[in-house]
């Protein structure tokens, strides 16, 4: 289950979400979705609410049996060895310099305790990447699919394939990716029959991704054109976990967080070459 509260939420915005949840209230939805679509509507949200004000409160697998999101609000998430917690805005004073400090209840040790033993690394995953001609997943196509698979922590299993489609790619593509037309017609394939491969692969798997809302609405969207069943998998999204991991950083792009590990990443935006530095960088974030 998902809660998510706005504030100055433009009205088409408003219509997306009705799509999917129910408003209880103004600015207040709430519905039962995927983790697939919940992390789909969160980037909807950011990138449509301008200078307004998100929430999302949802279920999830960890001690607390919950996780949030927050967008332009001065209420922080803060995470105080594994516990995720929420940082008030001080009324008259500053509140930028504080650091929660440890010293709790003996319940509240007793949580952090038991949240550290249950924490349990995966080790056997499908990394799974994809390159497009654009970002937007309604007007844009997907035009490289990459993945690896990952059995007790070793690489067993790489795949890729470039699609075939007669849409021309921007100049901008062509310079970042290096794929041209012409290696698409040449080796390309359909994209109805790299999904099937693909999705037969990801079936029953816990699927790693860098910033996983993206390619999962590139994904859900042509899936759903071409009336293609998305696979039920546990997705892990490795930005959100540098997120919670890493402090400090200027970002969190990839090549940043690779950067911060030394990992090279001389291949950037290639699928196949992508899935390999994210696959690198779980196990580094793994390590701490």
């Amino acid at each position: 289950m998902i809660v998510v509260t706005m504030t100055n939420c433009p009205p088409k915005l408003r219509g997306d979400l009705s799509k999917w949840l129910l408003e209880i209230n103004t600015g207040v939805y709430v519905g039962q979705v995927s983790a697939r679509v919940r992390e789909a509507l969160w980037k909807r949200i950011c990138e449509n609410i301008g200078t307004g004000q998100a929430t999302m409160v949802f279920t999830a697998n960890n001690e607390q049996h919950m996780d949030f999101y927050v967008h332009n609000t001065p209420w922080k998430p803060v995470d105080l060895d594994g516990i995720k917690l929420m940082k008030h805005p001080i009324q008259g004073g500053c509140s930028d310099g504080m650091v929660l400090k440890q010293g709790f209840s003996d319940a509240a040790k007793q949580r952090m305790g038991k949240k550290r033993r249950k924490k349990v690394e995966e080790t056997s995953y499908v990394v799974l990447d994809i390159e497009t001609t654009g970002l937007s997943y309604e007007k844009d196509a997907i035009l490289e699919i990459g993945i690896i698979t990952v059995k007790g922590g070793s690489i067993i299993h790489k795949a890729h394939w470039l699609i075939r489609s007669e849409e021309t790619i921007p100049e901008a593509i062509q310079k970042l990716t290096g794929i041209d037309h012409e290696m698409v017609i040449q080796e390309g394939v359909e994209l109805k029959d790299a999904l099937k491969t693909l999705f037969a692969l990801l079936h029953g798997k816990t699927v790693l991704l860098y910033n996983a809302g993206f390619d999962l609405l590139f994904l859900e969207e042509n899936a759903r054109r071409l009336q293609m069943h998305f696979p039920e998998v546990k997705i892990l999204d490795v930005m959100a976990l540098a997120k919670s991991r890493l402090k400090g950083l200027d970002n969190y792009k990839l090549d940043t967080v690779a950067a911060h590990f030394a990992i090279s990443c001389a291949q950037r935006h290639r699928a196949l070459a992508d899935c390999q530095i994210t696959h690198m960088v779980y196990q580094k974030l793994n390590e701490i």
